[in-house]
């Protein structure tokens, strides 16, 4: 069974290119038949998986974090091909939600098994998919402003360094939500449409969110005041945030939403697009190589 591994040169500010020899030295160890391959960007990232998809691969393994294995699997969609990951990145939510293994010896024992389950994957305008968080709102802005701070903070600091500095200058907008054959319209602060329970490091937004029902856990933030925001944001990290009066949990297979304020949607921690925009569940659509 042939591997391609794509491994982006600066995920985790280039940590994982230094971490190159020792997962091919894995690979070799586990006999798996790979060719490497280190990505230019994203959009290589997109062009090279979908070059190889009819050159006998069976198997595509992102080395990086979520952004990283988003493309890929924008890339593969639909196809039979498996996506799999050797997390490198500030992040990997994508991998902590399915269980993956930060090791990077247990992440080749994994992909030379190629044990695969099929997932969910969220879809924005019939055009962008996702596998773990869309968000909008202040997390887009948190988001945002992580991806482009200079400071050198990485993971899970990097997020609450972001939401404490987004949080100063941040006003709830009003926001038209549509699903299910009903309406919404409210301030509030925030909209995470998952698939996957966490992002940003590990909050746990949709705590009890699965990739396998076919459904999305929306998890919407009302309109609060900054202390009252200080007081249960801590929270989010166990998932104890969803019993605040403030916080509403619904699931439904689409919706569409909009705002006051054209507020950007992150994916996986990548930018996507800007509000308004209509997004679907689509059963099934990738095979994951997990444990």
């Amino acid at each position: 069974m042939k591997t391609l591994v794509i491994l982006n040169p600066v995920a985790a500010g280039g940590k994982a290119l230094e971490k190159k020899d020792k997962i091919e030295a894995k690979l070799k160890e586990n006999k798996i038949d790979y060719r490497l391959h280190i990505s230019k960007s994203s959009d290589d990232i997109i062009e090279v998986t979908k070059k190889n998809l009819n050159n006998g691969f069976s198997n595509f393994v992102g080395v990086g974090g979520d952004g990283t294995i988003h493309y890929i699997a924008n890339a593969l969609a639909g196809t039979d091909k498996n996506l799999g990951v050797i997390p490198t990145g500030s992040g990997n939510d994508i991998a902590r939600n399915l269980n993956i293994p930060s090791d990077i010896g247990k992440c080749c024992q994994i992909i030379k098994k190629a044990a695969t389950k099929k997932i969910d994957l969220g879809l924005i305008n019939n055009k962008y998919y996702y596998l773990c968080v869309a968000g909008s709102g202040f997390d887009s802005e948190v988001n945002d402003l992580a991806n482009n701070t200079k400071l050198p903070f990485k993971g899970p600091f990097k997020y609450k360094y972001s939401v404490y500095k987004t949080l100063i200058t941040f006003k709830s907008k009003k926001f038209f939500i549509r699903y299910n054959n009903q309406k919404k319209e409210d301030f509030g602060m925030m909209i995470a449409i998952t698939n996957l329970h966490s992002y940003g490091g590990g909050m746990k937004i949709a705590p009890d969110s699965n990739p396998t029902d076919g459904l999305f856990d929306v998890c919407i933030i009302k309109i609060m005041s900054k202390m009252h925001f200080i007081k249960i944001f801590p929270k989010v990290y166990k998932g104890k945030h969803v019993s605040d009066s403030s916080v509403e949990l619904f699931r439904t297979s689409n919706i569409e939403v909009d705002s006051s304020h054209k507020f950007s949607i992150f994916a996986d921690g990548e930018y996507i697009c800007k509000l308004p925009a209509v997004f679907k569940i689509v059963p099934g659509a990738i095979n994951f190589i997990t444990a």
